[in-house]
């Protein structure tokens, strides 16, 4: 803009004055930006293929957070390299809000130290809270003929070749399970646990290798082991959480069987942000979810997913992954898991 007829002082004194109005402007409009999230739709990251509870839960939570939050919640799998293609892509989005993912367990904390060439940590996300805890079981086939680990333990030891054990994939958290129960017997017993790993490309396939007998026994979640309870060929012989699960009370905890250390393996679902997000976006995502965790419907959404519902705040919930990503991070480089970077 020009002032032609003015001094050049005064016309450089009103030029100073827009420029700063204009800056002032822009500042304004920044924080209000902040303060009206959402204005546009927001992606959930789900790092697995569609179909599995993960994704299904992902679904329910994007339901009810479009009714709270005024916008459309899409769900886009993201699948690849275990859960690192989705698990990379939101630590590489804006911090804005906008861009979040979905995650059972604190895997996404450790993958730098089992994916070659990841770069990211815990620290690289903005947990905002937990919905859900996943529980895990040992199973055996029927035909294994033993109900208790340390009878799994001796049918390992008395096996020639050794017992085929199967989880739903390589460094998985199933995985992880496995080999932190070898390292426990080892110390335990000053033997090694006599097992094949067998993994497999997901739930679907590990559990239908386990009915046929292809595998004597697996690491499984309950959410896809709990309708075929003590059927279809399989025997649930102990869980890993502090206490008997109301839906199998006869199953008893790895810690009743020896294995206390094994208590503490139930897993989070969380859900995260990329670090860096406002303070303020990150309230008002986590005070939505907590929202939509009070909702009845999605309780018992949930619940039919087999998956146990619950609300963990964004403080506890980092703890709980910190406390996860601390004690595998200890077996993966205790099992030679850890790779080079």
């Amino acid at each position: 803009m020009k002032f032609p007829h003015l001094p050049f002082g005064a016309r450089t004194l009103i030029r100073n004055l827009l420029l700063a109005g204009v800056v002032a402007l822009g500042a304004g409009h920044g924080q209000a930006a902040e303060t009206d999230f959402p204005r546009q739709p927001v992606t959930i990251i789900v790092p697995f293929a569609p179909g599995g509870s993960l994704d299904a839960t992902a679904r329910v939570l994007a339901e009810k957070l479009r009714d709270l939050l005024g916008q459309p919640v899409l769900v886009v799998n993201r699948p690849g390299a275990g859960s690192a293609v989705g698990v990379r892509y939101v630590a590489q989005a804006k911090p804005d809000g906008y861009t979040l993912f979905i995650a059972s367990g604190s895997a996404f904390g450790f993958l730098n130290l089992i994916v070659p060439n990841f770069e990211y940590q815990l620290k690289d996300y903005a947990p905002l809270g937990g919905v859900a805890v996943y529980t895990s079981l040992f199973a055996v086939n029927a035909s294994a003929q033993v109900k208790t680990l340390p009878e799994l333990v001796k049918l390992a030891h008395d096996r020639p070749g050794g017992l085929s054990f199967c989880t739903t994939g390589v460094s998985g958290l199933n995985h992880l399970q496995l080999e932190m129960f070898k390292g426990l017997v080892k110390s335990k017993t000053g033997t090694v646990l006599n097992v094949i790993h067998v993994p497999y490309n997901g739930v679907a396939p590990a559990l239908t290798a386990l009915k046929g007998g292809e595998v004597q026994a697996c690491a499984l979640p309950y959410s896809s082991i709990v309708r075929n309870f003590e059927g279809n060929g399989i025997h649930n012989i102990a869980v890993q959480r502090h206490e008997r699960l109301k839906a199998m009370p006869q199953v008893g905890t790895t810690g009743e069987q020896g294995y206390p250390e094994m208590d503490d393996n139930e897993q989070l679902v969380t859900l995260s942000a990329p670090a860096g997000t406002p303070a303020n976006v990150v309230a008002k995502l986590e005070a939505a979810l907590q929202t939509a965790m009070k909702d009845a419907d999605i309780v018992r959404k949930l619940n039919d997913l087999d998956v146990q519902p619950t609300f963990v705040g964004s403080s506890d919930a980092r703890k709980w992954l910190e406390k996860d990503v601390a004690k595998f991070s200890k077996v993966i480089k205790a099992s030679g898991l850890a790779v080079q970077q």
